[in-house]
């Protein structure tokens, strides 16, 4: 009875989030003035456009475009949507999609 008990706490383990989990995003640049980022959603980090998980995908977004070398002067995202996973009814995440240009 222990060992079960101890086989399900470890298969839990493996569903607990940690900080250091590698964040899952995306780039394009159509013309040097726009940009469209990407960054994936999941319970942790939920789609909600306040609080922490959206300050931390604008820091994100920040370094996206130094690496890319765009937008010196900064920057406007004109629109922020949600593009939920097609992975049924119990999904539970997807991507915050940011389109916006250079100033």
């Amino acid at each position: 009875m222990r060992s079960l008990a101890v086989i399900c706490l470890l298969s839990l383990a493996g569903c607990i989030g940690t900080p250091d989990q590698p964040r899952v995003e995306g780039f394009g640049a159509p013309d040097a003035l726009h940009f469209v980022y990407s960054a994936q959603t999941n319970t942790v980090m939920s789609e909600n456009d306040d609080g922490v998980a959206e300050r931390l995908r604008r820091d994100w977004l920040a370094e996206a475009l130094r690496a890319h070398g765009m937008c010196y002067d900064g920057y406007v995202v004109d629109t922020r949507r949600l593009v939920v996973d097609p992975d049924g009814p119990f999904a539970n995440g997807g991507n915050i999609v940011y389109s916006g240009r250079c100033l």
